[in-house]
């Protein structure tokens, strides 16, 4: 009895042991890695486009939405759009998405949708996705991906409708 206790001691040592070495070769190799930046997955054609949709000013001002994070913090005024319009500039790439740009009576908003256009599959994604990533690997960087939609979005309406409406992300 005593003896198996004593291999068993060296068993768990032993694993105690390697398990330390590996999370120590593991630490090492985990600091090593740089950051590579950010790569684009599938076909891009970025467009830069224009969308005006006329709206009707009512007594509540009308709310202007989408699905985006956009950075705009304001709708913006242009005496070159026409009144009760509402302009949006979309950055956006062609191969995956089309802008969709609506007047909603019912909500009182104007919202900006898209519809995916994408011939790559998600699985063809995935798979480049993972070469991309192996490959870096390879060279010591970790990357972050992205396969590109809607880029940028600037919202602006004519200076006489500027209190008609009102930025709702």
């Amino acid at each position: 009895m005593r003896k198996l206790h004593i291999i068993l001691i060296g068993v768990f040592a032993a694993g105690v042991l390697l398990t330390g070495i590996g999370a120590g070769v593991l630490f090492t190799e985990f600091t090593a890695l740089s950051y590579g930046g950010k790569e684009l997955l599938g076909k891009t054609d970025m467009r830069t486009e224009n969308f005006d949709v006329e709206f009707e000013p009512g007594e509540e001002r009308a709310f202007i939405t989408g699905w985006y994070n956009w950075e705009q913090d304001e709708v913006l005024t242009d005496a070159r759009v026409p009144e009760n319009t509402v302009r949006f500039c979309v950055t956006y790439n062609k191969e995956r998405t089309v802008p969709l740009p609506k007047w909603e009576e019912e909500y009182n908003e104007v919202v900006l949708l898209t519809r995916w256009v994408a011939e790559d599959d998600d699985v063809e994604l995935m798979m480049e996705a993972k070469d991309l990533l192996l490959e870096n690997l390879k060279e010591g960087r970790l990357v972050s991906f992205d396969a590109l939609g809607i880029e940028e979005v600037t919202v602006t309406v004519n200076p006489a409708n500027k209190d008609d409406v009102r930025l709702v992300w």
